[in-house]
């Protein structure tokens, strides 16, 4: 709490003695308490097993982020040339074993990065190492960052609306099961990631964004089972495009993703759309020939005017493993594909109250009980979700967006007896039981 503090009083310094700041403050939050009402036990999600916040985010567990930044610049007063100089450090902190962050907190280092703008051989550039968020676009009411979220440690450049980077040491953010996990693997395998993104700005309302990257892994061999060849590499190529528009206080996102062996992620990491996390098992070589993964997303944000706005969103992924695979442990399946819908109309009753109402589908092909010989496949589990939220929002901004806010939760779910009979959701994997899920909470949320 005392370094948060000096932190602080640092930042506010920062700009009594100068324009643009020495140090600058930001945080990312959500924290309440909540009820699964079912014999009182601490709010779950309602949504389906390994689905993470698609399906709808007011289930969310409390999570803060403080990010600190540091304008190096400006801390040495460098007047030559001028070049923009960052550091910047930002921590997770979030709640375990599905309680509350007061009773249980986890802490990590997020980010941890230099990030330089100065001008080489008359050419303006951007030059970024360390540790960073590297993404773009989000779904938020489902928590969901899309097409181009390659999180993790490396370095990149930026020229223009063309960027490149080399993302490394990533099994570190990997799923239990994976066969590119250090469990698995006797040295724990390291993938890295070379990506090239561009920017076409068609006109002031719409823009393209290419992405294409390159997977590739150094040798190493699985522990469990043996395969023919014991020490083997891997890659896997990935291609998208997205397409932006932006008008007034319209803004619509759609993408569309194709990766192929090791690119043929998001595993079941129930977090986001991370590429590298492969999916499947691969074949008696090791390796994912034959795998492939194909990802779509639409979202769009509408303030339609100071009485009401609306948000919306698709996600549908198809993911297959390496032809003829060898399984690796008798529940990690081979092939999958969901389909998240969700809806969010908004009310602006007052400058100070606004009023949510939220409804989310989803489909899943659950196969996690199929080895490829013997074993059971539960099916579709199907999920219906309704929520009601009313907001207080002391900025007075009539925003889907505006934050800070204090919110009443009261979500209820309704499954299909795939989803009863095997519990394949987050709530009944928590301990809950019933033929419907309930969630009841009041929590903050803030960003700045």
């Amino acid at each position: 709490m005392h370094k948060y503090l000096i932190l602080f009083l640092l930042f506010l310094s920062s700009y009594v003695y100068g324009q643009k700041p020495k140090f600058e403050f930001h945080s990312y939050g959500r924290v309440g308490v909540s009820s699964s009402v079912y014999e009182e036990k601490v709010g779950s999600r309602l949504n389906l097993s390994h689905q993470g916040a698609l399906g709808g985010r007011h289930e969310e567990n409390d999570y803060i982020e403080m990010t600190v930044v540091a304008n190096i610049e400006e801390i040495f007063k460098i007047e030559k040339d001028k070049p923009n100089i960052r550091f910047v450090l930002t921590t997770q902190s979030f709640s375990g074993n599905n309680t509350f962050i007061a009773n249980n907190t986890v802490i990590n280092f997020a980010e941890m990065y230099l990030e330089v703008y100065d001008t080489l051989f008359n050419i303006p550039v951007s030059m970024w190492v360390g540790s960073r968020y590297y993404r773009d676009k989000n779904i938020d009411m489902a928590d969901y960052w899309t097409f181009n979220n390659l999180t993790g440690q490396g370095f990149g450049f930026q020229y223009g609306n063309t960027k490149i980077a080399l993302v490394s040491s990533l099994v570190l953010q990997d799923q239990p099961g994976n066969p590119y996990g250090d469990e698995l693997y006797d040295d724990g395998r390291q993938k890295h990631i070379l990506a090239l993104q561009h920017q076409i700005d068609i006109n002031e309302n719409n823009s393209l964004h290419l992405l294409a990257e390159y997977h590739f892994t150094g040798k190493d061999s699985l522990k469990d089972p043996v395969f023919i060849k014991d020490r083997v590499s891997d890659y896997g190529v990935l291609g998208g495009v997205m397409h932006r528009y932006q008008k007034g206080d319209f803004i619509n996102n759609s993408s569309i993703r194709y990766g192929s062996r090791i690119a043929n992620g998001p595993g079941d990491d129930g977090w986001s759309s991370r590429s590298f996390i492969n999916f499947g098992n691969p074949n008696q070589t090791g390796q994912f020939n034959g795998a492939y993964g194909v990802n779509f997303t639409e979202n769009f944000v509408w303030d339609v005017n100071d009485k009401w706005g609306i948000m919306g969103y698709a996600v549908y992924r198809y993911a297959i493993g390496a032809s003829a695979p060898v399984f690796v442990g008798t529940t990690r399946p081979n092939e999958k594909w969901d389909l998240s819908v969700g809806v969010r109309p908004q009310v602006f009753l007052t400058d100070k109250i606004q009023l949510m109402f939220e409804y989310h589908y989803q489909m899943r092909d659950y196969q996690e009980f199929t080895n490829g010989i013997v074993g059971f496949d539960p099916g579709l589990g199907v999920m219906n979700k309704f929520t009601i939220a009313p907001v207080y929002v002391p900025t007075r901004e009539r925003s889907l967006m505006a934050r800070p806010h204090i919110r009443f939760v009261y979500s209820l779910a309704f499954y299909n007896d795939v989803v009863k009979q095997n519990g394949l959701s987050q709530f009944y994997e928590a301990g809950n039981k019933g033929d419907f899920g309930q969630y009841i909470g009041l929590k903050s949320e803030w960003w700045f």
